[in-house]
């Protein structure tokens, strides 16, 4: 089978996946996007479809609000940063209902590192394909990375508790109501014991085979795996262990781990990983979605042969989504819908005062993830009647520390250009002083290595901005660029046209 990797590009971390009669659905983090956790369908492993998103419908019980990032300093100099929101979600399916259990992180109003709790919610649907999924269960164990294990007639979660150790524990519930039946129970340690995460179990020829991350989901992560006779354990690891690492080698593909085995139609085994595209240093489009081929013989441990890579761009991830179509646009945390407005390549939003920078607000913004490696954004902004006091653009946004802005200044009548990084101390701006009668075009060109920005008034000629090094853009983190357009100001209403990412 000819495939590319990655199979889920961009914005595509944790992923987790299972078969539904004969197709394949997989889903990922989305951490601070709204919707959260998207679909993704594919028959044979090689094209793969974005069908939605799987944001619960109660969202005032899974709120998005306290969704902010921290960046907490390493002492080699680097800096972890760290989103909340929605991490790591597993997909399984049981006697005609397919569920998904997900943990909500909740960062406390100290926006500090050590200042966060969590929620494990379930929701499922009996028909993947309609949207339709039921309210939220929520249950108020500590932990993240949660999956499912249906066992005959019982099903149990497993769970990463964090702290001085990162360790699994198990429990069983009660599907229909998320109460503990038995209280959790650690069951590993991990192999090297650091950061052990993502767990998921798998019953095989008599074993509970349990599959792990380790390491860290930077440049130490691995994938390692134990086993027991016994659900509960003791599991024993697998001498040949980390079952799959990038760590020591020269690959394009890096920091490869938080894997999901399955098997396919024909019984071959595979593994989805997360992973990133590294190349001097940079990895701009972050932690993506790999496809590795897996050898396990029956009563044998499983082995993981290295994902096959190419950075030939001419060939690219098949990935369908169509440009008009709702499941591609993302907002930020919990935002409110009823200020958008999109028809085809035609925005409409109700600007807001909320900035750029805000940890924890929703601002007026919406966008796509970016899924090419080379390509190009644009879009043009038809002048208001009365743009009193509003700045509205085109955005690259990472999070509320890092993000890459151009935009128009109606008070200043000027072109603004704005780069933060908070997590390398990076704020530069540029101003241009233009008018325009009708409409002003927006424009980002970006490489694995570069990003340039430009601007044209009244279909006149394009003008530079400014330009920038991806690697000021490649950080510890745990998520992926989105181009998209925002509107600050007091409730103008802003009108965009012309938007395409990755053309």
């Amino acid at each position: 089978m000819t495939y590319s990797n990655p199979i889920i590009p961009g914005f595509a971390p944790d992923p987790s996946i299972c078969l539904i009669d004969g197709t394949f659905f997989l889903v990922t983090s989305s951490f601070h996007l709204f919707p959260g956790i998207p679909i993704y369908t594919s028959k044979d492993l090689v094209s793969w479809t974005h069908i939605g998103s799987v944001s619960p419908p109660v969202r005032s019980q899974v709120s998005l609000t306290r969704a902010t990032t921290f960046l907490d300093p390493w002492d080699d100099g680097t800096t972890l940063v760290a989103t909340g929101g929605l991490y790591a979600p597993t997909i399984r399916h049981h006697n005609g209902v397919t569920y998904i259990i997900c943990t909500n992180v909740i960062h406390g109003a100290s926006n500090l590192p050590g200042d966060e709790r969590s929620e494990q919610f379930i929701i499922h649907t009996s028909d993947i394909q309609s949207g339709n999924w039921s309210d939220p269960i929520i249950f108020h164990e500590p932990g993240i990375d949660p999956s499912l294990l249906f066992d005959d007639d019982r099903v149990y979660v497993q769970l990463c508790r964090v702290g001085p150790e990162f360790e699994i524990y198990n429990m069983e519930i009660d599907i229909e109501s998320g109460t503990l039946i038995t209280q959790p129970t650690l069951i590993w340690k991990g192999w090297k014991r650091g950061f052990t995460e993502g767990p998921h179990i798998y019953k095989k020829d008599g074993w509970y085979y349990l599959l792990c991350a380790e390491g860290g989901t930077f440049q130490n992560h691995m994938l390692s795996i134990a086993r027991s006779r016994d659900l509960w354990g003791p599991y024993e690891h697998c001498p040949a262990n980390p079952l799959y690492t990038a760590s020591g080698t020269d690959r394009y593909i890096q920091n490869t781990g938080h894997g999901d085995l399955f098997e396919d139609q024909n019984g071959n085994w595979w593994v989805v990983l997360l992973g990133i595209r590294l190349h001097e240093g940079r990895s701009i489009m972050g932690r993506e979605t790999f496809l590795a081929a897996v050898d396990w013989p029956e009563g044998e441990w499983p082995t993981v042969q290295p994902p096959d890579e190419s950075r030939n761009l001419d060939t690219q991830p098949i990935l369908f989504e169509n440009q008009n179509s709702p499941v591609r646009w993302v907002h930020l945390r919990d935002a409110n819908l009823e200020r958008y407005h999109v028809d085809g390549k035609t925005i409409t939003l109700q600007a807001d005062t909320v900035d750029l920078t805000s940890a924890d607000m929703s601002v007026a913004f919406i966008g796509q993830r970016q899924r090419k490696l080379h390509g190009t954004a644009a879009v043009e902004l038809y002048h208001p009647p009365s743009p009193a006091s509003l700045r509205a653009g085109l955005c690259l946004y990472k999070d509320e520390h890092r993000f890459l802005a151009i935009d128009y200044n109606f008070d200043l009548k000027q072109v603004h250009f704005e780069a933060v990084n908070g997590a390398r101390s990076i704020l530069r701006s540029q101003s241009h002083d233009v008018s325009f009668q009708s409409q002003i075009a927006f424009k980002i060109e970006y490489t694995e290595s570069s990003l340039k920005f430009s601007f044209r008034a009244d279909q006149g000629d394009w003008q530079f901005a400014s330009e920038s090094d991806t690697s000021n853009w490649t950080d510890n983190d745990f998520t992926g660029p989105v181009i998209g357009v925002f509107g600050i100001g007091d409730n103008v209403a802003v009108n965009f046209g012309g938007f395409e990412v990755d053309s």
